[in-house]
């Protein structure tokens, strides 16, 4: 879930549970709010890390994501990265303006169609982008070391059921 995404929907959350009074609430309703309220600190602790990893790189969140987009995807359009990451195409040019004064990416035109650009990893980008890459999935493991691998399955199956019934209930 984004943070835009994860606002919103506590906001939404908040608006609609502050019409009820404390001592008005249900047992369920009370269990749901303390739900909701260790979902969210997880994330906002996942997201604490994960910003802490970035700016050792001096990398923004979007920066990482083109970048992660291009080691995934290999060379490729700026178009296909705008898409990837929900941007408009003026607000991928900065990112891919930023990287590429870092060094991390370069442009290319595209073969056969000049107009078209092509964004490749550069060696620096690759090294930066597996550094931040294994020092996030190092601190995931090392975080899931508190439960079996039966709890992991459930909290996965559990999470993933949460985010369908939200993907619906907005709807």
């Amino acid at each position: 879930m984004r943070r835009t995404e994860a606002v919103k929907a506590l906001t939404i959350y908040r608006l609609i549970n502050s019409s009820h009074s404390m001592a008005g609430r249900t047992e369920k309703a009370q269990r749901s709010n303390e739900v909701i309220d260790v979902v969210m600190a997880t994330y906002r602790t996942i997201l604490r890390e994960s910003e802490g990893l970035l700016s050792q790189e001096n990398l923004t969140r979007p920066q990482f994501q083109a970048l992660r987009c291009v080691a995934e995807k290999g060379a490729t359009p700026m178009k296909g990265i705008s898409d990837k990451l929900f941007v408009t195409p003026a607000n991928i040019t900065g990112i891919i303006d930023r990287l590429e004064s870092k060094g991390l990416l370069k442009r290319a035109a595209q073969h056969g169609d000049r107009r078209a650009t092509i964004i490749e990893l550069t060696p620096k980008g690759a090294a930066v982008q597996e550094r931040v890459s294994s020092k996030y999935k190092e601190f995931m493991q090392h975080s899931l070391k508190v439960l079996t691998k039966d709890e992991q399955k459930m909290l996965r199956d559990i999470l993933a059921k949460l985010q369908e019934g939200m993907s619906q209930s907005v709807r």
